[in-house]
C-alpha cells in the first residue's frame, strides 16, 4: 500500500500541474506582460481574456450587463468559490433582503449572516485615459482563478467579487487605438483630442443620479436591483505631479445624510490600505485629501446614500502606458489637505522623491489596495453584512420618527413629461415610489387618488432626501475671511428643482393607501380629438411637446406658435403654445406624433385673428473643436434625445465661413473663449498634438460668426462661451461677477424670474430654477432680458456668496445684431442633461432661428 501511495504522488502532482496550467496567465494570452511599457490591451482583448478564464476556471463566470453608447457589450466577471457561483440566485436574494430589513424576520436574518458571503464590486477605468485599472482587471482575475494560497481561498469562500473591467468600453478602445498610433511621435502619451465617452467624456462619472447613459443604467441595475453589494470600490487615476496615490479616508467635508457607520468602515478600510502600502514600501500615499463625501452623483458617492461603502483610490498617472519622469522640483501640492507633497505631514508621512513612473507602478499599487479590501471583506464577512442591514434598519426608524415623513408629487404639473422622467430615475435607483389608491390628507392638504407619494420610511431614505431636499453646503474658507474653499464637485443638485417638477415636502406622518410602482405611472394628460377643430393646441409646458413638434416638422406639417394670447373654448390660451391645423391629414400625423408622449392636446374652434410664428425645421450647427468639451457632448445628447437634427461644425469649417448657407442657428457650448479661438497650441520640438489638431476657430472664425449673425443667423452661447461675443462683437453687456472675489456659486441652483412674453421663454413658468456654476451674470445696456434674478437672495440649493451682485441683473438675454440675434445664457441650460427645467430655453432659441411672423385668421389686404 505504501509503495502504491508513494508511486501515485508524481501522477497526482502532474495532474495538478496540468490543471493549473490550463488557467492561462494574461501574458501568454496577450504576448506581453500587463503593465509593460507602451503595451495596452483593447476591449476585445480584455473581454476575450476574461471569457477564456471563465472557460478554464470554475471560479469565474462572465455576465453581460448591457450595451455601451456605441454598441459594445459590457461585461462583469463574477468571481468566487465554485459553491458560491452555484448559488448566485440565493445570494442575490439574500442581499436584497438585507438591503430592506422589512423583508426579514430575525431567524432568516441570522441564517443569512451565518451562511452568506459578502459582496464587493470593483469598477475599473470609468475614465478611459486612466487606463491602468482596466489592464489590472485581467491580472486580478487570473490571480483569483489560479491562486491556491490560504488567503486567496479564504477570499473566494467568503466574498463574491463583481469585477467590471470598465463601464466605458467605447473609451477604452478610443484611448488604446489613439495611443498605439501615437507611439514614437511627439504626441505619445497625450489624451485623445476627443471625448472618451460618446456624450459625457469625463462626466460619465457624474451621471449616477440622473442615469442618462446606457452604461450608467446597466451598472445601476447591478447595484440596486440585482446584487446590492456592501462595498463598492472605484479605481481611478489623477494627475502626474502630486501624490502617488490618494486613498481613504477622504477629505473632511461630508454629507450629513450618510450613515456614520459608512464613515467608520471607510476609516477601517483606509487604515488597512495605508498599512499594506507602507509595508510594501510604497511612498507618496496620501489620506484625507482632495476628494470628499459631499456630492451625490459619482460612482462611489451615490452608493453612500444606499447604505453601501463607497471607496475611491486615485493613483498618479503615467503618460497613458509610456514611462514618465517626474523630477522632485516638478511635484506639486496645494489641493485640499495636501499643501505640499515634498514634505512630511501626518496624512502624508512618506513623500515620494520623484523619478520614473510607469503604468506597472499603478497596477502594483492597485493589487495591494484591492487585496486589502478583499481580505477585510473576507475576514469580517459577517460584520459587513450585518452593518448593511443595520443601516437599512436605521433609515426605516428615522423615517418613522423624523421629518419629513414623505414627499408628494401632485398630479397637476407644469411639465408632466419631466415629472415622469424624474420618477423613473428614482425608481431605477431603488427608491420606493407609491401611487395613492384613494384620496388622502397630509399636512392639512387634501390630495386625490393617483397622487404619487415617496415615503421617507424606506431603507434608501438618504437617497430620497439627497435628491428631493435642497442642499446647503457648509461654509469652508481657505483661511479666515478668505475665499471659499473649492468643493470637489457640485454644492447643490436637488433633482426636482433642476427638472422643474413640483414636489411637496410633508412634515407630519399621515395615513394613505398606496401601491408600489415598478415604473413611473401614465400621467393623466388630456388629449382631445375633435373632427370639427380648427386647430389642435399642444401645451408647450411639457418638454414632450418639443419631441412631438420635431416629429411633425420631419413630416413637413406646419406648426405655429401663438405670439399672443388666444381666447379659446375653455378660457385664454397664453402665448407660446404649439398649434397644428385641425384637418384630417394633420390630425392623423399629430396623433402619431404624440403617441407615447406625456403632453396635453386640446381642440380649438376657429379663434379670432391672432399673431403667430410659423415654424420650420431648423438647420442646427453645433460647434465641436479639437479640444474635448463635455458640455458639447451633453448638448449632442439632449438634441438627439428630443429629436433635433444637427451637424457639428469643426474649427476648419468655422474658418472657412459661408455659415448662413448651411445653418439657421449655431450653438457654442460652454467653453472658454480663448480655447474656442486658439484651441490646442502647436509647440514644435515639444510634446504636442499634430499640427492638424491645433488651433481653434481663429480670428477669422470669429469674423465669420459675426457675419453669420449680421446676415440673419441665430447664435446661442452657453455659460463661458458668452464671453466670446461679448468681447469680440463689442456688445454693451458686462459680466458683473467676473473676477469678483467676493462672489461664489460653485455649482448651485438659483431662482430666476421669467419674461414669459418673450418667444425664448415660451412654455416656461413665471419663476424657474437654473443651474449656475461660476458662469456669467449680465448687466445689459442693450438687448432684452429673458431671465432676471430677483431683488433678494436667489439661492435654492448649494452655496452662494455675494448674492447682492445678482439682484435685478439678467441671467439670460437676447441681443439683436444686424438681421440676426445672439442669445446669451449665463449658465448651462442643458447641464449634464440634468436640467430639464431649462431645456425649453434652448429649444425655443432653435425654433426662433427659423420662425416667420404671420397673422392667422386675418383677411388679406388688397390694392383697392
Amino acid at each position: 500500500m505504501k509503495k502504491r501511495f508513494w508511486a501515485a504522488i508524481p501522477l497526482v502532482l502532474f495532474l495538478l500541474g496540468v490543471g493549473m496550467a490550463q488557467v492561462t496567465p494574461p501574458e501568454r494570452y496577450l504576448n506581453f506582460r500587463v503593465g509593460e511599457d507602451r503595451k495596452l490591451a483593447d476591449w476585445s482583448q480584455i473581454t476575450g481574456y476574461l471569457r477564456k478564464l471563465a472557460k478554464e476556471s470554475d471560479r469565474i463566470e462572465i455576465k453581460e450587463i448591457g450595451q455601451s453608447s456605441e454598441g459594445r457589450t459590457m461585461i462583469m466577471a463574477v468571481i468566487s468559490a465554485p459553491e458560491n457561483l452555484r448559488r448566485q440566485t440565493a445570494i442575490r436574494e439574500a442581499m436584497r433582503k438585507l438591503a430592506d430589513p422589512r423583508k426579514l424576520d430575525e431567524p432568516e436574518k441570522q441564517r443569512i449572516l451565518q451562511s452568506m458571503p459578502s459582496v464587493v464590486l470593483l469598477n475599473c477605468s470609468i475614465h478611459s485615459t486612466e487606463i491602468g485599472a482596466s489592464q489590472f482587471s485581467m491580472e486580478l482575475a487570473y490571480r483569483m482563478a489560479s491562486g491556491n494560497d490560504e488567503e486567496t481561498l479564504d477570499i473566494l469562500k467568503n466574498v463574491v467579487i463583481l469585477l467590471i473591467p470598465s463601464p466605458n468600453p467605447d473609451g477604452i478602445d478610443l484611448v488604446v487605438d489613439w495611443y498605439r498610433k501615437s507611439i514614437g511621435k511627439p504626441h505619445e502619451g497625450l489624451a485623445p483630442p476627443k471625448l472618451y465617452q460618446k456624450y459625457a467624456g469625463h462626466d460619465n462619472n457624474r451621471d449616477w443620479y440622473m442615469l442618462n447613459l446606457p452604461e450608467t443604467r446597466a451598472v445601476t441595475r447591478v447595484l440596486y436591483q440585482q446584487w446590492f453589494p456592501q462595498i463598492v470600490y472605484d479605481l481611478h487615476q489623477m494627475g502626474r505631479t502630486s501624490a502617488r496615490m490618494v486613498i481613504p479616508p477622504f477629505y473632511e467635508v461630508t454629507n450629513p445624510l450618510i450613515d456614520p457607520l459608512i464613515l467608520r468602515q471607510i476609516m477601517l478600510i483606509g487604515g488597512h490600505m495605508a498599512t499594506a502600502l507602507s509595508a510594501a514600501g510604497v511612498k507618496g500615499v496620501a489620506t484625507e485629501a482632495i476628494y470628499d463625501m459631499w456630492w451625490h452623483g459619482g460612482f462611489r458617492t451615490a452608493p453612500y446614500f444606499h447604505n453601501m461603502v463607497g471607496l475611491l483610490t486615485e493613483a498618479a498617472s503615467a503618460r497613458i502606458a509610456s514611462p514618465d519622469t517626474v523630477r522632485k522640483q516638478d511635484l506639486r501640492g496645494g489641493r485640499r489637505g495636501l499643501p505640499d507633497v515634498k514634505r512630511f505631514q501626518t496624512n502624508f508621512p512618506e513623500p515620494w522623491p520623484g523619478g520614473v513612473w510607469r503604468l506597472r507602478d499603478i497596477i502594483d499599487m492597485e493589487h495591494i489596495t484591492v487585496r486589502s479590501v478583499l481580505v477585510l471583506a473576507a475576514r469580517h464577512r459577517r460584520m459587513w453584512l450585518e452593518n448593511f442591514y443595520i443601516m437599512g434598519q436605521r433609515a426605516l426608524e428615522k423615517g418613522r420618527r423624523e421629518a419629513p415623513s414623505a414627499f408628494v408629487v401632485p398630479l397637476k404639473q407644469h411639465d408632466p413629461a419631466s415629472t415622469r422622467k424624474m420618477l423613473d430615475v428614482l425608481i431605477a435607483q431603488g427608491v420606493e415610489v407609491q401611487r395613492a389608491v384613494r384620496p388622502f390628507v397630509a399636512d392639512g392638504h387634501r390630495f386625490p387618488a393617483g397622487t404619487v407619494v415617496i415615503s421617507t420610511e424606506q431603507p434608501f431614505r438618504a437617497n430620497v432626501l439627497a435628491l428631493l431636499n435642497p442642499q446647503f453646503y457648509p461654509e469652508r474658507r481657505r483661511y479666515p475671511g478668505g475665499p471659499l474653499e473649492n468643493p470637489y464637485d457640485m454644492t447643490g443638485w436637488t433633482l426636482s428643482y433642476q427638472m422643474g417638477v413640483d414636489v411637496i415636502r410633508i412634515e407630519n406622518r399621515f395615513q394613505f393607501s398606496g401601491e408600489v410602482l415598478e415604473r413611473a405611472p401614465e400621467w393623466p394628460v388630456q388629449q382631445e380629438w375633435d373632427s370639427e377643430a380648427a386647430y389642435y393646441v399642444l401645451d408647450s409646458g411639457s418638454n414632450d411637446a418639443y419631441r412631438a413638434v420635431n416629429r411633425l416638422l420631419d413630416e413637413n406639417v406646419e406648426v405655429l406658435w401663438n405670439a399672443e394670447s388666444i381666447l379659446g373654448d375653455d378660457g385664454r390660451i397664453p402665448p407660446g403654445r404649439f398649434l397644428v391645423a385641425g384637418n384630417e391629414a394633420h390630425r392623423k400625423k399629430l396623433r402619431r406624433a404624440v403617441q407615447g408622449l406625456t403632453v396635453n392636446v386640446t381642440a380649438l374652434e376657429a379663434p379670432p385673428a391672432f399673431d403667430a410664428l410659423s415654424l420650420a425645421k431648423p438647420r442646427i450647427g453645433l460647434y465641436q473643436g479639437w479640444v474635448p468639451n463635455m458640455d458639447e457632448g451633453w448638448t449632442r445628447y439632449v438634441l438627439e434625445d428630443f429629436g433635433f437634427d444637427y451637424e457639428t461644425i469643426s474649427d476648419a469649417e468655422m474658418r472657412a465661413g459661408n455659415l448662413n448657407e448651411r445653418f439657421d442657428v449655431i450653438i457654442l457650448p460652454s467653453m472658454r473663449d480663448s480655447l474656442i479661438i486658439n484651441g490646442f497650441r502647436y509647440r514644435p520640438g515639444k510634446r504636442t498634438y499634430p499640427k492638424s489638431y491645433c488651433g481653434g476657430i481663429g480670428e477669422v472664425g470669429v469674423r465669420h460668426l459675426q457675419e453669420f449673425v449680421e446676415n440673419g443667423g441665430t447664435l446661442l452661447c452657453f455659460g463661458q462661451a458668452c464671453d466670446l461675443p461679448i468681447k469680440t462683437f463689442w456688445l454693451k453687456i458686462q459680466n458683473v461677477v467676473a473676477k469678483q472675489r467676493q462672489f461664489s456659486a460653485p455649482g448651485s441652483i438659483l431662482r430666476v424670474l421669467v419674461n414669459q412674453q418673450h418667444p425664448l421663454a415660451f412654455g416656461m413658468p413665471r419663476e424657474a430654477n437654473i443651474f449656475f456654476r461660476s458662469n456669467a451674470v449680465f448687466r445689459a445696456m442693450e438687448g432684452t432680458p429673458v431671465l432676471t434674478y430677483p431683488l433678494s437672495n436667489p439661492l435654492m440649493s448649494g452655496w452662494l456668496q455675494g448674492d447682492s451682485l445678482l439682484y435685478g441683473q439678467a441671467a439670460m438675454t437676447e441681443v439683436r445684431q444686424g438681421d440676426g440675434r445672439i442669445v446669451l445664457y449665463g449658465f448651462r441650460p442643458q447641464h449634464r442633461a440634468q436640467t430639464h427645467g431649462t431645456y425649453k430655453l434652448v429649444f425655443n432659441g432653435i425654433y426662433l432661428s427659423r420662425a416667420i411672423k404671420t397673422r392667422i385668421g386675418a383677411v388679406a389686404a388688397t390694392d383697392e
